[in-house]
């Protein structure tokens, strides 16, 4: 089967949740024989030649858009305001670059288009149609109402505005999108349930994939604690930046009215302004930007945190953490949409002092969870992480793409 895949963004290097999202899902459809065109947008710096090599280990067709930021760009993207959400917007091409990009996509003659992440979803729908191929889409959030949060966390005017423009029309063509998708896939069983109530009857879950085989043997003690405590996550995204402000100005010192030498990594990916100057300003608060290895990461830390007060779908950086056999102290936002049965490995705290209380608690007991003499209740939990997350998910998906393509 031949599969035109659109990434709403670059999926490598993987360095927080949407892209981990996205690469694993296209490791597993390559793995499985599927042959992949990518078609994918990128911002900034262009992707190095290492990038692109690692990509086409899984794709045999690239195509990288670039989001422009020219004078002329910006003007034609206000006058597609008018019609689509700015996320959508900027992703929009036109004249000689669709018809390359149309005649790229002619060539490879995809079964079908698969949009990962609805922002790209102007350009996959313009490809089902002129194609003539079904498409389908795979949901990250129930995207206008975490527009909506995002907006509410955003501290800067600045950004605001731009979370304001992010709402634009966003209800209407999200639900639009979603409705003339052969199937969509979302992302965790809450969502789902959101549009079936919608009367959006072609959804399917597809949860986010784990892989345990990257983990170390769990048996085997961290041999790197450097920090009592480690946050890892996206940090310019506007609930995720309040999240760790909110940790670090009213947990924290909390936490050292009992432990007054407690060390702190926050890690992530592109810090804003204002986290990388709360952190320089607080006493035994490390910032590591853009780390190399997410598991290295978790394994420097005695407790692991997901101090996120808002969002949507579920938070990657949740599942991530369950890998590490570590206590894990979250908010409730940090767990949602996650099975009844994984948030059992959760320690949930919503306000500051039993936020404080129970990462305190942790580090006197200087314990892990499950105990390092308990491998039978890692294994079991690994197992269960398997249930949910594990590769063979993407089987059921597969043949569900090729139902859609024999019929």
């Amino acid at each position: 089967m031949k599969i035109t895949l659109i990434c709403q963004e670059i999926p490598y290097p993987a360095m927080h949740g949407s892209r981990i999202d996205m690469w694993r899902r296209i490791k597993a459809f390559a793995e499985r024989g599927v042959e992949l065109q990518l078609i994918f947008w990128w911002f900034g710096t262009p992707p190095t030649t290492e990038t692109i090599a690692q990509i086409c280990k899984y794709a045999s067709k690239l195509h990288p858009i670039q989001i422009e930021q020219t004078s002329l760009s910006r003007l034609r993207r206000i006058t597609d305001l008018f019609s689509y959400p700015l996320e959508t917007s900027s992703r929009l091409i036109k004249g000689q670059k669709l018809a390359n990009l149309m005649n790229e996509a002619r060539d490879f003659n995809p079964d079908i288009i698969f949009l990962d992440g609805i922002h790209g979803g102007a350009i996959a729908t313009r490809l089902s149609q002129e194609l003539q191929v079904p498409m389908v889409t795979r949901s990250h959030n129930i995207e206008h109402l975490y527009a909506q949060k995002m907006f509410a966390a955003a501290i800067s005017i600045k950004d605001k505005f731009r979370r304001y423009l992010a709402m634009l029309h966003l209800e209407r063509y999200e639900k639009k999108l979603l409705a003339s998708s052969a199937l969509f896939y979302d992302i965790s069983a809450d969502d789902l349930r959101f549009w079936q109530a919608q009367n959006l009857t072609n959804g399917r879950l597809l949860p986010p994939l784990i892989e345990l085989a990257a983990v170390e043997s769990p048996n085997i003690p961290a041999l790197n604690e450097s920090y009592d405590i480690v946050f890892l996550g996206n940090l310019n995204a506007e609930n995720n930046v309040a999240g760790v402000i909110w940790f670090l100005t009213e947990v924290l010192p909390l936490i050292r009215d009992r432990l007054p030498q407690v060390t702190v990594l926050i890690a992530g990916f592109k810090p804003v302004d204002r986290i990388v100057q709360i952190c320089h300003h607080t006493e035994r608060v490390s910032l590591q930007i853009d780390p190399i290895s997410a598991s290295d990461t978790y394994q420097s830390g005695k407790v692991l945190i997901n101090p996120i007060l808002t969002g949507s779908g579920v938070k990657i950086k949740s599942i991530e953490m369950l890998q590490f056999g570590k206590p894990i102290v979250s908010t409730s936002e940090g767990v949602s949409g996650l099975p009844t049965a994984v948030k059992q490995y959760f320690s949930i705290a919503n306000e500051p002092a039993t936020f404080a209380a129970t990462i305190g608690d942790f580090l006197l007991a200087n314990c892990t969870v499950p105990p390092s003499d308990c491998p039978g209740e890692m294994l079991r939990r690994r197992q269960l992480l398997q249930a949910y997350f594990g590769g063979e998910i993407i089987d059921k998906t597969i043949a569900e793409i090729q139902s859609i393509v024999r019929s």
